[in-house]
């Protein structure tokens, strides 16, 4: 008899072992299933991410695609600080892909002054872009920037730099024109308008870039 109930117990122990190692299995199995899954989607948002994104001399952009008839905007921002602290980042929203606006020739150096005379061709309203583009520059460059923007159909190039001037005007090729110190002229053919104004943009993303590098 108590070899029979030694037997029992040994046969039970086996089995008690026995269903514990195929739960463990189980357990290492969902374990491993979860680490994949979990992988898997850190693998699609890292390709994503990357997809979405490129740099332009030095600049980060990412593009972003709206809900409005499914237009891509492509988007970067920079720090804003206040009392030497970072408080929030501001975003910069472009309808041209920046690589293909490179293409767009930009002939000299772009310096921007405390104050610009901004004139733009009435001529250049092109359906509604002429005031999207001269908006993209005064109301979100210039404020990000903190330049004061007049117009003055008069003025001329200021050889002291004292602040700068740009014209936008009509031309059979689209291109920006350094003409004096810190004075510009962005010309516009077949209403390239919005691209034009954001090449000058992205010159001065750049711009931006650099003086935030040698700061930090």
């Amino acid at each position: 008899m108590a070899q029979n109930k030694t037997l029992k117990k040994v046969s039970k122990k086996k089995e008690q072992n026995k269903k514990q190692k195929e739960q463990d299995k189980a357990l290492r199995n969902i374990f491993i299933f979860l680490v994949v899954v979990i992988l898997g989607f850190l693998a699609v948002f890292i390709i994503i991410n990357l997809s979405n994104s490129f740099s332009y001399n030095g600049v980060n952009f990412y593009s972003d695609k709206t809900a409005m008839q499914g237009r891509t905007l492509y988007r970067t921002s920079f720090p804003v600080y206040k009392e030497g602290e970072k408080i929030a980042d501001y975003n910069f929203y472009l309808r041209t892909n920046p690589n293909e606006l490179k293409n767009i020739p930009f002939n000299g150096n772009l310096t921007m002054k405390k104050i610009t005379v901004l004139n733009p061709n009435g001529e250049l309203n092109c359906d509604g872009d002429g005031m999207i583009a001269v908006g993209n520059i005064v109301q979100n460059l210039y404020s990000y920037l903190n330049i004061s923007v007049i117009r003055d159909e008069n003025a001329t190039c200021d050889d002291l730099g004292r602040y700068s001037l740009i014209n936008i005007e009509v031309s059979d090729v689209t291109e920006i024109n350094q003409i004096g110190n810190s004075c510009y002229e962005i010309k516009v053919a077949n209403c390239e308008i919005l691209k034009a104004t954001e090449r000058y943009m992205i010159e001065a993303f750049v711009n931006i870039n650099e003086a935030l590098k040698k700061n930090n």
